[in-house]
């Protein structure tokens, strides 16, 4: 006897059909469900999880007549919904039973259908919840709910769309709650760091049963790095990157020769986009595709469809496919590069051995030493489940704001006592306190999207029992307007001033924190300087070196953890100390390839001096070759993790401010990198050895507010507040001042909430400084760069390609100003003497009517308006002002080319170069690729300058 036969026996005969016997998790999970119990349940993919649920669930609703909705199925994707559908509507015919799945994209029609005849089962995302708590005739169907499973709960608890369900799950339990029910609460996922956090947050901190088979499931994982061999160093020629990415895309090959498909999963978007498109070239027999968030909906789904099928056999992905969308079953996992954490890298290498017989496999393709290092400690820790503790997302105050409205929408007189109740039981709302809620409360009031009324006039100085809450009109209004706690940000448009093509696009954050003239970024492969930033669009330069270039991804890349670096730190020291270091590394899952390459990087650094470990943080000092010059750098080799780095490296940067105009900051998992004017390093080398907790924290604090990344913070906080339409779109100094009026407001206590929840780990910092204050870890100073350091410096990111000279960039550009069409008309008769691109200008540039050689030169689009210009010219007709400043402008193009011939045709070819700036080029008498870099200069400077010219 197995636990099927517990079932109805009309959900037996269906479950039977599908399943021949139960797998682990079902025997585990279906008895505890049967007797109503909240659960958690935890266990890998394609372990039978859903199912261990959906079975029990929906055992109990053939048992008795329920009325709709009774269950409800909530997932973070809608291609998760997409999905499930698919397969729940089998069990709905089978059982004879509704389901039917409702998101942002459901028709109104569709909506008008499901609230007048709704189905037994919806399956939602976290934000249609929002929207039918609110709708009077949906609220009436919710009553009747009686089980809510959440899917993928891992992806939800950590940050504000899982704050916003929790109190919409509290909101929802007290609407039940009057029709008698206590609603069962199930949650499910594969990877979860901290379960005990988790089943707190779906339940409420009520009791839930936790079952967990994930840890009890063997992997095959292992790190390798090739290196290139002959064959590589000649394709690498062809294909135009270097040998040691041409030998990880030749192993990407021998890796999925015998498979039928494989999921290649990379950090960012850009990076599948590049890996996809460099496997490409190196082999085109390769039926390969590329899937990631930013592509449109149908084109995923038909990339899928594909993999599914069979016609694509490798598909190059980043987290979109980390859930449990199916895709068919998965041969194997190749992961680009480190996941950066332990509970990426499972939750990817679980897609692969779909069955519980089978065991998921996968490899880490690691780049570099340095990337071996963390692949390794990463792959060693996911085989022995160390996993990351989960961090739940604390009191967002404007998640709880929007929360307050939305309840009362629900009810017209809402007592605050009530509201705040409801908030306080949803388990990131634990610890608020009444000052909070009543602080937020008035400030809604003051936003005008509410009103706090006393229950009787008479009382003077009322508490939260005296108080209500009452709904405006607008409340409405604003409530779905910011049903979703994802920014909507806007994206610019990265044009190439040299070619004037796309080179793809921008988001807002990357350029308010690193976009203004002159910084560099990464972008499709190459370095790129910004030039100007305009409403829409960002105009760029190619750069021929890459050593102070920020990839425009950098934004999309997960913190390494605090623990990952530290055992980084351990590893390196293992391999210092050893006699042996090849035995050293023998027991973790690593390849001789990659064994080699840490082994050398370590070697060359104690040739150097000391080496950076868990327990020793090396900090040295010296100059850095740029292109241009010589730098001056003071590198803090810490193992400390992203957050913590960049938490201390932002305090000490504030404190070397006070001292130096400019000081420049770096972070990474391993390094605080500070740039300074001059060799002042016994300043850099002071503020560390000061740096308490108390000052750490001070620093920030004070600092924090006027950062660009607060300010980009506090505009998203603003929006979903309403202090500020959600199509805003202000410059930086309009922006500061509006956050200097809220100062001290929940909407400005928020921003800097997000920044220390997001951005930085003020706790693990502490811990760390004290940790230097108690000699736990040694300071070791030395005077030159080091090889570890010096990798920070060198920003070498993956699949870059290689640098582009300067003699191609003017390639490119007299390439483009060749190509460019422009019109010819003759000053003197008005016959047209040439339009077309400049190259195939004719020669010599003479009118064949009346033989003058006054040709004017004019942008190709306005053709046929200098033509009627010059008409009326020559039938004397009179001008008008603006006609007549554009005859002006031909006759001085005319002029110039009768003084330089073909040379002012190129020039006036450029863009924003009219005659006054092409007299000037002109003027230096240069011809050939010398009057190119005149132009080219030309140009930039036009773009640098245009908007001061506009308007």
């Amino acid at each position: 006897m197995n636990v099927f036969d517990s079932l109805e026996p009309q959900v037996k005969k269906a479950v039977k059909k599908r399943f021949q016997k139960p797998t682990e998790i079902q025997e585990l999970v279906i008895p505890g469900i049967l007797k109503g119990k909240n659960t958690l349940v935890i266990s890998e993919t394609g372990s039978g999880k859903t199912e261990s649920v959906l079975f029990p669930v929906f055992d109990l609703f053939v048992k008795a007549e329920h009325k709709p909705i009774s269950i409800l199925y909530i997932t973070p994707l809608r291609s998760l919904n997409r999905d499930l559908m698919k397969r729940i509507q089998w069990w709905a015919d089978e059982l004879e039973f509704e389901a039917t799945v409702r998101h942002g994209d459901t028709t109104q029609y569709e909506r008008s259908m499901q609230s007048a005849n709704p189905s037994d089962m919806f399956i939602i995302t976290p934000e249609t919840l929002q929207a039918m708590l609110t709708g009077k005739v949906m609220r009436e169907h919710l009553r009747n709910v009686k089980w809510i499973i959440i899917d993928e709960i891992h992806e939800l608890v950590d940050n504000k769309r899982g704050t916003q369900l929790s109190i919409g799950l509290e909101r929802l339990k007290e609407l039940i709650k009057t029709n008698g029910i206590t609603p069962q609460i199930i949650g499910l996922s594969a990877t979860v760091g901290s379960p005990d956090k988790v089943a707190a947050f779906l339940t409420g901190g009520k009791e839930c049963q936790i079952l967990n088979t994930s840890k009890k499931r063997m992997i095959k994982i292992h790190v390798e790095s090739p290196t290139p061999n002959k064959s590589d160093v000649r394709r690498s020629e062809d294909i135009r990157i270097g040998p040691e990415i041409t030998a990880r895309l030749r192993r990407v090959t021998e890796l999925i020769k015998d498979k039928k498909s494989v999921l290649a999963f990379t950090n960012t978007r850009e990076s599948s986009e590049i890996l996809s498109s460099r496997m490409s070239v190196f082999d085109s027999r390769i039926p390969m595709e590329t899937h990631h968030s930013s592509l449109s909906k149908e084109v995923r789904i038909n990339t899928e469809d594909n993999f599914k099928s069979g016609k694509t056999k490798i598909l190059f992905c980043t987290s979109s496919l980390e859930l449990g969308i199916d895709i068919g079953s998965i041969d194997f996992i190749l992961q680009y590069t480190s996941p950066r954490q332990v509970n990426k890298l499972l939750q990817r290498i679980g897609r692969s051995g779909h069955k519980m017989t089978e065991t998921p496999e996968g490899v880490i393709l690691a780049a570099d030493a340095s990337d071996n290092f963390e692949s390794t400690v990463i792959a060693d820790h996911a085989i022995k489940g160390r996993i990351e503790a989960t961090q739940i997302y604390e009191k967002a105050l404007d998640v709880l704001g929007h929360q307050i409205i939305g309840m009362t929408l629900e009810e017209y007189n809402l007592p605050m006592l009530k509201a705040y109740n409801i908030a306080k039981s949803a388990y990131p709302y634990r610890k608020l306190t009444k000052e909070d809620f009543l602080e937020a409360c008035f400030f809604l009031e003051k936003l005008r999207l509410l009103y706090v009324n006393k229950k009787n006039p008479e009382i003077e100085k009322p508490g939260m029992e005296d108080l209500v809450l009452k709904r405006k009109k607008n409340s409405w209004m604003y409530y779905y307007g910011n049903l979703s706690t994802i920014p909507n940000i806007k994206n610019y448009k990265i044009v190439d001033m040299i070619s004037k093509n796309s080179v793809g696009t921008l988001d807002a954050e990357f350029i308010a924190l690193h976009g203004s003239p002159g910084s560099a970024f990464i972008c499709k492969g190459r370095a790129w300087r910004v030039i100007d930033v305009g409403k829409t669009r960002v105009m760029v330069e190619p750069m021929s070196g890459i050593d102070a270039s920020i990839p425009a991804w950098e934004g999309e890349l997960i913190p390494v953890p605090f623990d990952v670096a530290q055992d980084v730190g351990k590893l390196r020291g293992d391999i210092a100390r050893s006699t042996e270091p090849r035995k050293a590394l023998s027991k973790y899952p690593i390849r001789s390839s990659s064994a080699i390459k840490m082994i050398e990087l370590v070697k060359k650094q104690k040739k150097w001096g000391p080496v950076p470990t868990d327990k020793q943080i090396v900090i040295e000092h010296g100059y850095h070759k740029t292109m241009d010059a010589y730098e001056t750098y003071m590198i803090i080799n810490s193992c400390f993790g992203s957050l913590v780095n960049d938490t201390i490296g932002r305090a000490l940067s504030t404190l070397l401010r006070s001292k130096f105009s400019s000081v420049g900051l770096q972070t990474d998992p391993y390094r605080i990198i500070i740039k300074l004017p001059g060799p002042h390093w016994d300043h850099v080398l002071d503020a560390f050895n000061n740096l308490t907790p108390e000052l750490m924290k001070k620093t920030i604090e004070q600092d924090m507010p006027e950062t660009e990344l607060f300010r980009w913070k506090f505009l998203h906080i603003a929006k979903r507040f309403g202090i500020i339409s959600q199509d805003a779109d202000y410059g930086k100094n309009y922006l500061k001042k509006i956050a200097e009026i809220y100062a001290g407001s929940p909407a400005y206590k928020e921003a800097m909430n997000e920044i220390y929840q997001d951005k930085l780990d003020m706790e693990k910092a502490a811990e760390a400084l004290q940790m230097i204050k108690d000699k736990k870890i040694k300071i070791v100073v030395k005077d030159s760069l080091s090889p570890m350091g010096s990798a920070g410096l060198a920003r070498r990111y993956e699949l870059v390609a290689e640098n582009k000279p300067e003699k191609e960039i003017l390639a490119a550009f007299k390439r483009r100003i060749y190509k460019t069409k422009v019109g010819m008309i003759c000053y003197n008769c008005t016959k047209w003497f040439h339009m077309g691109e400049v190259e195939i200008t004719p020669k010599p540039i003479r009118c064949e009517r009346c033989k003058a050689g006054l040709i004017s030169v004019v942008p190709f689009r306005y053709v046929n308006e200098a033509e009627k210009i010059l008409k009326k010219k020559l039938w004397k007709k009179e001008l008008t002002p603006e006609e007549e400043k554009y005859r002006k402008l031909m006759e001085r193009t005319a002029s110039l080319v009768i003084d330089h011939g073909m040379d002012a045709v190129i020039t006036l070819a450029g863009r924003g170069i009219g005659p006054s700036t092409a007299s000037r080029v002109l003027r230096k008498l240069e011809t050939g690729d010398e009057l190119i870099k005149s132009l080219l200069d030309a140009e930039r400077n036009y773009t640098k300058t245009r908007r001061f010219w506009q308007g």
